[in-house]
């Protein structure tokens, strides 16, 4: 019988498993053939090249797959974020990483500094040195301060954002009106792509960064326990702060260079996956991954379906989601609190 009953919870673990991936598998190839053009599956295989075939194979395609690896990456990132600062309420943006990636983005579009780098959009560039400008800025307070503590990271963060914030308005003020007009729709975040580059590039780093996390679960349970519960069992807190920091850091800059600032991904998706997973860590961050990658493929195949032949902002439809989501947890979290 005991052999039964340890078997049992992990059968029912792996159905778990089996049904997300099914679901997850159903979506990402149902969706690409819904549209304001309808495309049937004969026209997709079909060796003639038309414009059902270019619209899928080129346009929608590429567009999930990238809507895919971003909403995991940014689901992933929260998760982290969540557990290295011991807050529920924090995301991949807490620490003014979008903001700073999304200033040098606006910038480079007001002295139009976009140039080609590896066949993909320089924007990308900018972007991302802005997240690293803004990592290295947070490390150096943390030096000066001689504290790599939560609170010094966070509060220097938000300040970061703030700061960030008013250099956007500064630029989208100077910006001319088609130019504000362009940097007010990615600043609303979206799945702009066509073709396979950005897939490519992506691709590696976002398997690279779901691995990493798979492979410091035990670490990220551990410093979620507390600094010195942590440092008992072996961990070096700071060091280990820092590197999951600069990585997950480094991952927003990639994702915000690409698909602008999309928010409340990294919010929602990992209250989700620990509401179902309580006990399992490992499975809360395969859930994460799953479920933050179908999340962002579904608001993304709304937004181009809502009201066409006009486009949605993606980031439009998460803050709708997001807000109330992150209303829902703030009560949660002060009702219990207050007992």
């Amino acid at each position: 019988m005991g052999g039964e009953g340890d078997y049992f919870p992990g059968c029912m673990m792996r159905k778990k498993y089996i049904i997300i991936i099914v679901m997850g598998l159903v979506l990402v190839v149902l969706l690409p053939f819904i549209g304001v053009v309808k495309i049937s599956p004969a026209k997709v295989i079909s060796s003639e090249a038309g414009l059902e075939n270019f619209i899928f194979w080129q346009l929608r395609v590429p567009r999930t797959l990238i809507a895919f690896m971003v909403g995991s990456a940014l689901a992933l990132a929260g998760l982290i974020f969540q557990n290295i600062f011991k807050n529920n309420l924090a995301t991949p943006y807490t620490l003014g990483i979008s903001s700073g990636a999304a200033a040098f983005t606006v910038m480079a579009m007001k002295f139009r500094l976009s140039i080609m780098f590896l066949g993909l959009n320089g924007l990308y560039i900018y972007g991302f040195t802005g997240a690293l400008v803004t990592i290295f800025i947070i490390l150096g307070i943390a030096r000066i301060v001689k504290s790599f503590s939560i609170y010094t990271l966070l509060m220097s963060g938000i300040a970061l954002n703030f700061f960030f914030s008013s250099f956007i308005l500064l630029f989208q003020y100077l910006l001319n009106f088609t130019e504000t007009i362009t940097a007010l729709r990615w600043l609303m975040g979206g799945i702009n792509v066509t073709g396979y580059k950005e897939v490519i590039f992506f691709a590696p780093i976002s398997i690279f960064f779901i691995i990493s996390a798979f492979l410091v679960r035990n670490e990220l349970v551990l410093i979620s326990g507390g600094d010195q519960f942590a440092y008992s069992k072996g961990i070096d807190v700071k060091k280990f702060r820092i590197i999951i920091f600069i990585l997950v850091s480094f991952v927003i800059g990639v994702v915000v260079s690409i698909a602008g600032p999309i928010g409340f991904v990294g919010l929602i998706v990992p209250h989700i996956a620990r509401l179902i997973f309580k006990d399992d860590f490992k499975a809360v961050i395969f859930l994460t991954v799953i479920t933050g990658g179908l999340l962002l493929v579904v608001t993304d195949f709304l937004a181009r379906v809502l009201i066409p032949p006009v486009e949605i902002p993606v980031g439009v439809i998460t803050s709708f989601l997001g807000a109330p989501f992150f209303l829902f947890i703030l009560i949660s979290t002060l009702r219990k609190e207050l007992k």
